[in-house]
């Protein structure tokens, strides 16, 4: 048995599941009305969800907990992590469609600007200067990783002026250079394409959320083509007033996450120590307190400080964790660690069931099957998206792909093409200032 490094994680995860359940007691504590406001999606789901929890951490903590109890509580929460998941991709998936309406939005503020203004702002802006300042912003560091980042920040702002098989060309460069690597790699590619893309459609879950499913049944009913300026700046009040609280739920099930990981954890590292509690009384006594909605604030001083060096040793614990060899079968202790560990990773709502999966090579031929398949998801979504939309959906998963303008003249050509030609003045006068705004950032 690795005990050492079973020690190591039943002791991280117990100092863990103290502030993260801290966390979690707070984040529900609505004492001002700008509170509930913020958390303005916390709702049935989510209350019954931390009931749950409470209930199954009350148990682990519980004196009389036996190990048959300890098999419901494990069973428990990982039924628990299934659902988290789907309300964070839920979330996750409504928050790229808010960001494609956001994109929107910003690019016709200034549509309601006289043309004096515009003329205004285009001549204290001239182009040449405008595009070395961003040659400069991009080089000026000399670091290839922050040039590519802030490559596709930009190319993600500038308007598309491209066809949507100009577009799958450009995708199909990004795949091909994950031939020969681990599936893993393009299948993640692939998600946030597919999330840029809007091909994840809000599912059943939208119905329990009336204020989220309200702001983009009516965006999608706005004609943004004769909006006037009260109508605009309502509707853009409303999606900025829907972003902070999807950030709030958000924010929750990641706290709520952690928790069950860490409880969780501790279920599984607990029957590897005889004549042991599976939680210390200290941490079960302040455990407690939170259940009990009386947290014991004091309390956490005695545990700050420690986790650092308990993080250490989990980080030394982990880097010993790696598949089976070819045609060796892991046994439970092998496999226990290394669920354990992932769940004390950052990756929160990883796949634990089964830890251990064998991913296949690409090729040239499942890069093809993949494509086909996105490709026909990517087609219907912009058969019935409104130009502007549309526009949104290139530019966001352009912004996903590795970069496609390595050269400074392929990047100035770029600007000058989709940015400078653009033939809405209002639309061009607004990008520029979103450049601006986050090159001075």
């Amino acid at each position: 048995m690795k005990k050492e490094e079973f020690t190591a994680c039943k002791e991280y995860a117990s100092l863990d599941l103290v502030f993260s359940s801290y966390a979690l007691f707070d984040s529900t504590v609505l004492e001002t009305d700008d509170d509930a406001a913020r958390a303005g999606l916390y709702g049935d789901a989510e209350k019954a969800a931390r009931a749950r929890f409470d209930a199954a951490l009350a148990k682990l903590i519980s004196e009389k907990c036996s190990d048959d109890d300890v098999k419901e509580i494990e069973s428990e929460l990982k039924a628990l992590r299934v659902e988290n998941k789907k309300r964070m991709d839920f979330f996750a998936e409504t928050t790229d469609r808010l960001i494609a309406y956001e994109y929107v939005l910003n690019r016709i503020e200034l549509s309601f600007s006289s043309d004096e203004e515009l003329d205004d702002f285009l001549k204290t802006n001239p182009e040449e200067a405008f595009l070395n300042r961003i040659m400069i912003y991009l080089v000026g560091k000399k670091d290839k990783q922050l040039f590519g980042t802030r490559l596709n920040s930009i190319v993600g702002e500038i308007p598309i002026q491209m066809t949507k098989n100009k577009l799958f060309e450009y995708i199909d460069r990004a795949m091909t250079l994950y031939v020969g690597s681990d599936e893993t790699a393009v299948d993640e590619l692939l998600y946030m394409i597919r999330m840029a893309g809007l091909v994840y459609e809000p599912g059943d879950y939208l119905d329990e959320y009336p204020v989220l499913n309200s702001i983009l049944a009516d965006f999608d009913a706005t004609d943004l083509d004769t909006i006037n300026a009260d109508e605009y700046n309502a509707l853009k009040d409303r999606l900025y007033d829907m972003s902070g609280k999807i950030d709030y739920i958000m924010d929750y099930y990641i706290n709520l996450e952690r928790c069950v990981n860490d409880a969780l954890a501790l279920c599984i590292t607990g029957k590897y120590f005889e004549d042991v509690a599976y939680v210390s009384q200290p941490v079960a006594v302040t455990l407690s307190s939170y259940i009990e909605g009386r947290p014991d604030e004091e309390g956490l001083i005695a545990f700050e400080g420690r986790i650092e060096g308990l993080s250490d040793r989990l980080q030394a614990t982990m880097s010993k964790v790696a598949p089976p060899a070819e045609g060796q079968t892991p046994d439970d202790s092998d496999m226990d660690i290394a669920v354990v560990t992932r769940l004390l990773s950052n990756s929160l709502f990883a796949e634990i069931d089964p830890v251990f999966v064998k991913t296949k090579e690409v090729t040239k031929e499942m890069i093809k099957q993949k494509e086909d398949a996105l490709f026909d998801d990517l087609t219907k979504v912009m058969s019935t998206s409104s130009k502007r939309v549309k526009k949104a959906i290139f530019a966001k998963i352009l912004e996903k792909l590795p970069p496609f303008l390595t050269e400074q003249s392929e990047i100035e050509n770029y600007i000058r093409t989709n940015l400078f030609n653009c033939r809405n003045k209002a639309e061009k006068c607004a990008v520029m200032a979103i450049l601006i705004e986050m090159m001075e950032d």
